[in-house]
């Protein structure tokens, strides 16, 4: 009996929930950018994720930023990510990608490495936290950590909301935004 209730209990860890990283969706997210000391403001980000393999995907984007000192960013990525899929209750992954970003005094392109995990919670909820090394090619010079993470939601097969976390560390920048997915497969 007692091995039946911990079966019971640790199943919804063992179980494969709707992966973000290898389904297909389209998301909407409303960031709030918050350094009380140098910057407050909103960023919009319209995203894609593609699945060209089983054990990769593609992750398509465009950011758009408004911040109250009056400057304005526009961001581009594409980042592909491979993910190893021999795990049963979480799947580890790494990437790499580039983006371009316009910000009001300066235009630089990145370079992106990734490394993180997607924790299987139960059959709709899921965990990924990741860690994100860039640097620019032109103006950055410095090479920049980014940690954040995820809890994503998915209501049903189609439709997810995800609720997100980032410490940047330029500038000491936290950005805390609610996403929606939309999955197609």
């Amino acid at each position: 009996m007692k091995l039946n209730l911990v079966i019971f209990a640790l199943l919804p860890i063992v179980c494969f929930s709707k992966t973000r990283l290898g389904d297909y969706y389209v998301g909407f997210e409303i960031s709030t950018v918050v350094n009380h000391d140098i910057i407050d403001g909103e960023s919009f980000d319209l995203s894609a994720n593609l699945v060209p393999l089983e054990s990769s995907s593609i992750l398509l984007n465009i950011a758009i930023a408004d911040f109250d000192n009056g400057n304005d960013m526009l961001d581009l990525g594409a980042d592909y990510f491979h993910h190893f899929e021999n795990f049963d209750a979480f799947t580890p992954f790494v990437g790499a990608g580039l983006n371009y970003t316009d910000f009001d005094v300066t235009d630089d392109v990145f370079w992106n490495l990734y490394i993180g995990l997607e924790f299987s919670v139960s059959d709709q909820l899921s965990i990924l936290p990741k860690l994100r090394l860039y640097q620019g090619f032109d103006d950055y010079d410095d090479t920049e950590l980014e940690a954040s993470i995820a809890l994503t939601y998915w209501l049903n097969d189609s439709n997810g909301l995800s609720l997100g976390y980032t410490h940047n560390a330029v500038n000491e920048a936290d950005f805390v935004g609610l996403q929606y997915l939309y999955s197609w497969e």
